[in-house]
């Protein structure tokens, strides 16, 4: 009878743990799913954000490469200022971190769904190096900027916080001759460059995101 006692509790208290590691699953998979949400319809804006950029830069590095750019003044300073504002992704890794830190990734259970966590949360980091490079093209732009545009004008288009507004009259360049324009258009080249990339590569995340966010939804009954 003792031991049929001891059996049953060992029994019993399995049984518990069981219950409280599948009641931490369910809450961690709530979580993170919540996480995935903000992600998604961060990356939404994100990515017309980054569209927005590229015909920004397209169309400065046209009008710049014109015999007077002054014709363009107030089109060319509307569409250099944005260009020094960073388009970043934060990811709401709240609940990635709690899972990874705390040892708690052992609570998912199902291999579909803890693959396709860890898969996003790969890439989310791989990413981060491909914002480190633009980070620095932006600088170096910034630096050209200080040269070429005359930052007064810049306070007349001031709209909101980070917003800017078509400048009411035609402002004029500090610098246009040729080499000092060539400068700013090599410069926009690789700024280019860089953001069709992460246009790209951002797309391909928010792909990633939903599909995650779906493998979760049929694994877990999430609605």
């Amino acid at each position: 009878m003792l031991f049929l006692a001891v059996t049953l509790g060992f029994f019993v208290e399995n049984q518990r743990e069981h219950y409280i590691e599948h009641s931490r699953e369910k809450q961690f998979v709530r979580s993170y799913y919540e996480d995935l949400k903000t992600d998604i319809g961060h990356l939404d804006s994100l990515l017309k954000g980054r569209k927005g950029r590229k015909k920004m830069i397209d169309s400065l590095t046209v009008m710049l490469d014109t015999p007077d750019p002054d014709v363009y003044g107030k089109k060319i300073y509307f569409n250099a200022r944005p260009l020094t504002v960073a388009l970043v992704f934060f990811n709401n890794d709240r609940t990635i971190q709690q899972l990874k830190n705390g040892g708690n990734l052992r609570l998912i259970r199902k291999q579909e769904v803890s693959n396709a966590i860890m898969g996003y949360d790969q890439q989310v980091r791989w990413i981060q190096f491909v914002v480190a490079r633009e980070e620095q093209i932006l600088h170096e732009y910034i630096k050209l900027i200080e040269e070429v545009f005359d930052a007064r004008e810049f306070n007349k288009m001031a709209s909101g916080i980070f917003g800017f507004k078509m400048h009411e009259g035609n402002p004029r360049l500090l610098k246009k001759d040729k080499q000092t324009i060539q400068r700013v258009i090599n410069k926009l080249h690789f700024l280019q460059s860089v953001n069709s990339y992460l246009l790209m590569v951002y797309g391909e995340l928010f792909e990633k995101a939903k599909s995650t966010k779906q493998i979760i939804e049929s694994s877990y009954s999430i609605n």
